[in-house]
C-alpha cells in the first residue's frame, strides 16, 4: 500500500484531491558531476537506451511496497523517456570523460572506437524514497597494445544502482533523482566497462 503522501501525489498533486489540471511535465535540472574518468578511447557511440515499458511511457511511474507499479497521467516527464535518458546518458558519459561521445545514429564519418549498449529491466522510483535502475550494459570496443596491434574488448556488465528521494519533495524530487542515476550510470559505463 502506497504511503499516506502519495495518495494525492499520483494524478493531483499540487491541486489537492479534487478536479484535476492541464498535465505538468517535468524535466530534471541536477547537474552532473564534474570528476573526470580517464579512458582509453577517444570516441564513443550510444545505441538507444532500452526501457521497461513502464519506463518508456509519458506518465511517471512509482512503483509500491508489494511491487505493483502504476503512473500518474497527469505528471508526464517533459520529454520522451527512451530519447532523454538516452541523450542525458551521452551528455553524462562526455562530460565525464571529456571524450567525443554520440548517440546513434552515428554522426561521423570514422567509425567509433567503442559501442555501448544499455538494456535496463528495472528503472522504477519507489514508494519508499529510493530510484532504481537495474539491468545490463555491453561494451565492445578496440585498444592498441603495445606493438600497436588491434586488440578487441567486449564487455558485458550487470549494474544496480539507487538513488534516494524524498517523498515529500513530490514529482519533482523523482526527476532529480532520476537524473543522479543516470549520472551514477555513466560513472559504472566509464570505469567498469570503458577501460
Amino acid at each position: 500500500m502506497l504511503p499516506i503522501r502519495f495518495i494525492c501525489l499520483a494524478p493531483l498533486v499540487l491541486f489537492g484531491c479534487g478536479e484535476t489540471a492541464d498535465p505538468v511535465r517535468y524535466a530534471a535540472t541536477v547537474p552532473v558531476q564534474d570528476n573526470r574518468v580517464s579512458i582509453p578511447v577517444k570516441t564513443i557511440s550510444l545505441r538507444e537506451v532500452s526501457l521497461p515499458s513502464y519506463a518508456s511511457e509519458e506518465g511517471i511511474a512509482i512503483a509500491d511496497g508489494g511491487g505493483a507499479i502504476t503512473t500518474a497521467p497527469e505528471r508526464l516527464w517533459a520529454d520522451d523517456p527512451t530519447r532523454a535518458v538516452t541523450l542525458r546518458l551521452t551528455n553524462a558519459l562526455a562530460d565525464l570523460t571529456g571524450r567525443v561521445v554520440a548517440s546513434d545514429p552515428w554522426p561521423f564519418r570514422e567509425d567509433a572506437e567503442a559501442v555501448v549498449e544499455v538494456r535496463i529491466e528495472t528503472f522504477v522510483a519507489e514508494a519508499s524514497g529510493q530510484f532504481v535502475a537495474q539491468g545490463r550494459y555491453y561494451v565492445a570496443h578496440q585498444l592498441e597494445d603495445e606493438d600497436g596491434e588491434q586488440v578487441r574488448k567486449d564487455r558485458a556488465i550487470s549494474f544496480r544502482l539507487v538513488q534516494p528521494f524524498d517523498p515529500d519533495g513530490g514529482f519533482q524530487s523523482i526527476a532529480e533523482a532520476r537524473t543522479r542515476i543516470i549520472s551514477a550510470l555513466a560513472h559504472d559505463i566509464a570505469r567498469r566497462g570503458l577501460r
